[in-house]
């Protein structure tokens, strides 16, 4: 892989032995980088390039363009602006094809990449369906940690601190549950703001607005004086701990593409309350695999809350339907095997 040092990238790919290599220039093109990946593709027989993040799509084309024999790949994770332009034009004309993982994307991409319709294709999500069991010691520790009692449900998001995912939308919502539910509940929020991509020592490693956003939830929590009920838990590295500790999932993101923690939550049989948005309306079947809100409504969403609190019995159902939905649509085997297909199969 190569990849950005010291990135968590890195960190994961080195834990799971896979070795690691870093372009030699910074910018977006550079000789130095251009003549290290020609010289890897040819040293290390590579057949296949896999692109991960748009703006590194630029060096593989380059050094692609006269060779019909390798393949270029990218998957696009995210929201796309347009990229029509004669440059774009000509770096996407050598991508063999384009991964998403949602169908709302793969709709407006050919309008706003110079790709055609025919090279874009769906690959879902793929999650290790077997990782996704609730741990009862890590739950209990983690509850314990936060002083959250056998007794009491806890509602949990697990989103970056970004104005855009929704996190005050949720914390507003402990006030708009009744009044008896608030003695018998906990909200943990787990995540943190959107870092810098890059920084210098002593500054905050954060981006200016999310921090600031982060700010306004603490002193939201603060001012309504909730801190014993609202816990702020910062980025876990452990998903399945802190899953597996909460007893309800809220997914407040206002516009997303398609979540891996909506999947990760509904794997680990929770039921999903998720802003009726975006990739949310794709992956969670109102009313059968979990409940809806309508976007940045505190009140909604804490109605939404109450049924789960007033109707025991709907959680279970819901939560077994979405494991469901994960095992059929989702299990990483598939996924890899739809990949493979495609690294294996003859150039065009």
């Amino acid at each position: 892989a190569v990849c950005k040092t010291r990135s968590r990238v890195e960190q994961y790919l080195l834990a799971n032995h896979v070795e690691c290599l870093h372009l030699p220039g910074r910018s977006r093109v550079s000789i130095s980088s251009l003549g290290f990946v020609s010289d890897l593709l040819k040293t290390r027989e590579i057949d296949v390039v896999h692109v991960h993040y748009h703006k590194d799509i630029w060096i593989p084309s380059i050094v692609l363009r006269n060779d019909r024999q390798r393949k270029l790949f990218l998957s696009i994770y995210m929201g796309v602006v347009g990229k029509n332009d004669f440059l774009h034009r000509w770096i996407y004309r050598r991508v063999n094809a384009i991964f998403t993982s949602s169908r709302a994307l793969n709709e407006i991409l050919p309008e706003r990449y110079p790709v055609l319709p025919e090279k874009i294709h769906l690959l879902p999500y793929g999650r290790k369906i077997g990782s996704y069991r609730r741990d009862d010691a890590k739950r209990k520790a983690i509850r314990d940690c936060y002083h959250i009692r056998d007794d009491e449900i806890l509602v949990g998001t697990m989103v970056r601190i970004d104005p855009g995912k929704g996190a005050l939308d949720f914390a507003r919502s402990f006030l708009y549950l009744d009044p008896q539910a608030r003695s018998r509940v906990k909200f943990i929020i787990v995540g943190e703001p959107t870092r810098k991509g890059r920084g210098t020592p002593g500054e905050s490693p954060y981006e200016p607005h999310c921090e600031a956003y982060l700010h306004e939830i603490e002193s939201y929590i603060a001012r309504e004086q909730i801190g014993d009920r609202l816990l702020l838990a910062g980025f876990q590295d452990d998903l399945v701990a802190f899953l597996s500790a909460m007893d309800l999932f809220v997914f407040p993101s206002r516009d997303e593409l398609y979540s891996l923690v909506v999947l990760d939550a509904m794997a680990m049989n929770l039921p999903v309350i998720a802003a009726r948005a975006g990739g949310n309306l794709l992956q969670v079947n109102d009313g059968q695999s979990g409940l809806m809100y309508e976007a940045g409504n505190s009140a909604d969403l804490a109605s939404r809350i109450m049924h789960y609190l007033q109707n025991p019995d709907a959680g279970p159902r819901h939560a077994a339907a979405a494991r469901s939905f994960v095992e059929r649509q989702h299990d990483m085997k598939n996924t890899i095997e739809q990949l493979i297909g495609f690294y294996t199969a003859p150039p065009c």
